[in-house]
C-alpha cells in the first residue's frame, strides 16, 4: 500500500489465481505459518493479527481457513460483536485490553477496535470527521504494543460496491451471520460509497510504521488467502529477525552502561512538611464529618454512573493500610472494591505489564482502591531491575497515555503518595517486630529495600515528575503523623469527586 495515501479504487480487484496454482502455493505456505507460529512462542512475546473489511469481504471465511494452519493449544479468534454491559461500563478499549494475548500466543480479531470506533462512537451527521480522539486512542494502543515487542498484522479485506451487493444478497438467511446483524443495527461499515472516505481516512491517519495497514484484494477468496499467508509469514520472519537483534543489543546495552542515573533533579520529596499532624481529639470529629461526606458522595457517583479510581503508593510502614480502611468504612461494598498488588504471577508475566491492572478498572458508578498499582514499573521494578531501562522510561509515557484516555472517558483518578522519613520508618518497623499483632507486616524485604532507600527516593522524585498530569495529579500526603494522614486522604478524595459532579452536572 502507499504510505501516507490510502486510495481503495486504485487497487485492482480483479486478480485471480487458478485453482492448481492455489493447491501448490498454499501447502507450503501453511506449513511455514505452523513453524513460524512455534518459532513466536520460543520469543515469548505475542502476535495481534486483526481483520477489518467491508461488509461480506470474506472475513469469517479467512480466519477459518487461517486457522487450520496454527496449533490450535497456541491461538485464539475473538469475534467483535455488540458490547455487552460489562463492555459499556469501561471505556471503550477496556474490552481489547482485557484480550490481549498471553505472550508466545496468536491472537486472531474477526474485527476490532475499529470496528468498534466506526460503529459506537460514529457521529453520522459529521461525515468528515473522525470519532473524537479515536485515532489518539488506537494509535496509542498500538503502539504501547509494539513496543512491548509484540506484533501487530492489520489486513483490510476490499471489494467493490457491487460485489458487496451481490454477497449480501446471500447473507440474509444465514444464522451466523450476527456480526452482519449488528453492522447494519448500527449502520456500521454498510452503505459502501457513503463510509468509503472515513474508512480511508482512518486507514492512513493509523498506517503506522511499527502496525501499517495490508490491503488484501478480496474478491477472489483463494488469492486473499494466499496473500494472507504470504503477508502474515513475511511480517512474522521480519518481526524474529529483529526481536533477535534488539534482544542482543539490549543486552550489550544494560551491561555498558547500566541504570540511567537522573542527576541534577531538584528533590520534591524533601520539601513536604513532615511536621505537619493532628491529636487524636482533633482527628476523631474530623473523621466522622468526612466519612459521612464521603458516604453520600458515593451514592451521588454511583447515580451518575462517574467511576473512581483511587492509587496508594509510598514507603514501606507509610501507614497506606490505616488510610484505605478509613476511606472505605463509610462506603457502600457493593459500590467499591480494594485491589492489592504485588509481583505478578507466572500467568501475569505472560502479558504487557498493564494488563492486570486493566483487568480490575472499574465500571461506571464503582470506586477502585489500588493498594501499590501500574507504578510499579517505575518504582519496585527499576530500582530491583526487574525489567530493562528503556522498559521503565518508557513507561513514564505509556501510564500518562493511560490515565490521559481514562480521564477523557470520564473516570476520576486521585493519586496519593504517602511520605515518611527514614527515622519514622524505622520506629514503626521496629514497632512491628516488637508486637505479636503487627509481625506478620515485617519482612525481610522490607528491611532489603530500607537499604536503598536513596535509589528509590530518586525513582520517587521522577515518577512524581513525569507523571503527576492535569488529569491526574499525584497529591504527596505528609504521613509521619497517621492521623493527619487519614484526614487529608479522605478530603482530598472527597474534593475531587466533588469537583467531577460540578462539572457532570446534576443527574
Amino acid at each position: 500500500m502507499q504510505k501516507g495515501h490510502v486510495m481503495l479504487e486504485t487497487f485492482d480487484l480483479s486478480v485471480k489465481i487458478s485453482k492448481d496454482d492455489y493447491a501448490k502455493i498454499t501447502g507450503p505456505l501453511i506449513i511455514r505459518t505452523g513453524e513460524l507460529q512455534r518459532e513466536v512462542r520460543k520469543r515469548g512475546k505475542a502476535v495481534i493479527i486483526v481483520f477489518e473489511g467491508w461488509r461480506g469481504s470474506g472475513i469469517s471465511q479467512l480466519v477459518n481457513k487461517l486457522l487450520h494452519a496454527f496449533d490450535p493449544r497456541g491461538v485464539r479468534v475473538y469475534a467483535t460483536d455488540e458490547p455487552v454491559d460489562i463492555d459499556r461500563n469501561h471505556t471503550l478499549m477496556w474490552r481489547f485490553w482485557t484480550k490481549m494475548p498471553p505472550y508466545g500466543q496468536i491472537a486472531i480479531f474477526d474485527r476490532s477496535w475499529y470496528t468498534s470506533h466506526l460503529i459506537e462512537r460514529f457521529d453520522r451527521t459529521r461525515m468528515e470527521e473522525l470519532p473524537p480522539d479515536s485515532v489518539s486512542d488506537i494509535i496509542s494502543f498500538e503502539e504501547q504494543m509494539a513496543d512491548d515487542g509484540n506484533l501487530i498484522i492489520k489486513f483490510f479485506l476490499h471489494i467493490s460496491k457491487q460485489e458487496q451487493k451481490k454477497r449480501l444478497s446471500g447473507l440474509e438467511d444465514d444464522p451466523f451471520t450476527y456480526q452482519t446483524q449488528y453492522l447494519r443495527r448500527k449502520e456500521g461499515i454498510y452503505q459502501y460509497e457513503f463510509y468509503l472516505p472515513v474508512i480511508e481516512k482512518m486507514l492512513m491517519k493509523t498506517d503506522l510504521p511499527a502496525t501499517p495497514w495490508v490491503i488484501v484484494e478480496s474478491e477472489q477468496i483463494k488469492y486473499a488467502h494466499v496473500k494472507v499467508l504470504r503477508t502474515l509469514n513475511s511480517l512474522i520472519e521480519s518481526w524474529i529477525d529483529n526481536f533477535d537483534r534488539i534482544t542482543v543489543d539490549n543486552s550489550q546495552y544494560l551491561a555498558v552502561k547500566g541504570v540511567m542515573q537522573n542527576i541534577g533533579e531538584s528533590n520534591i520529596l524533601d520539601t513536604v512538611d513532615l511536621s505537619q499532624s493532628l491529636t487524636k481529639d482533633e482527628y476523631k470529629p474530623m473523621l466522622e464529618k468526612y466519612q459521612d461526606e464521603l458516604r453520600k458522595l458515593q451514592f451521588s457517583a454511583y447515580r451518575m454512573g462517574i467511576p473512581v479510581v483511587i492509587v496508594f503508593e509510598g514507603w514501606d510502614a507509610a501507614g497506606k493500610g490505616g488510610c484505605i480502611i478509613r476511606l472505605t468504612n463509610p462506603l457502600n461494598p457493593r459500590g467499591y472494591v480494594v485491589e492489592p498488588y504485588g509481583a505478578p504471577n507466572d500467568y501475569e508475566k505472560l502479558h504487557h505489564y498493564l494488563w492486570r491492572f486493566y483487568q480490575k478498572f472499574p465500571g461506571k458508578g464503582h470506586i477502585t482502591v489500588f493498594d501499590r498499582s501500574w507504578y510499579g514499573r517505575v518504582l519496585v521494578e527499576r530500582v530491583e531491575k526487574f525489567c530493562r531501562e528503556d522498559e521503565w522510561q518508557r513507561a513514564y509515557h505509556e501510564i500518562n497515555s493511560m490515565e490521559e484516555r481514562m480521564a477523557r472517558n470520564g473516570v476520576v483518578i486521585i493519586k496519593f503518595w504517602l511520605h515518611i522519613d527514614q527515622d519514622e520508618q524505622l520506629r514503626r518497623f521496629n514497632e512491628r517486630e516488637n508486637s505479636e499483632f503487627k509481625k506478620w507486616k515485617i519482612t525481610e524485604e522490607d528491611w532489603r529495600n530500607r537499604e536503598k532507600w536513596d535509589e528509590y527516593e530518586q525513582a520517587v522524585n521522577t515518577m512524581i515528575r513525569k507523571t503527576s498530569t492535569p488529569e491526574a495529579p499525584w497529591t504527596i500526603i505528609p504521613a509521619n503523623n497517621k492521623y493527619y494522614a487519614r484526614i487529608m486522604t479522605i478530603k482530598t478524595v472527597i474534593d475531587a469527586i466533588e469537583k467531577k459532579i460540578e462539572e457532570t452536572g446534576s443527574f
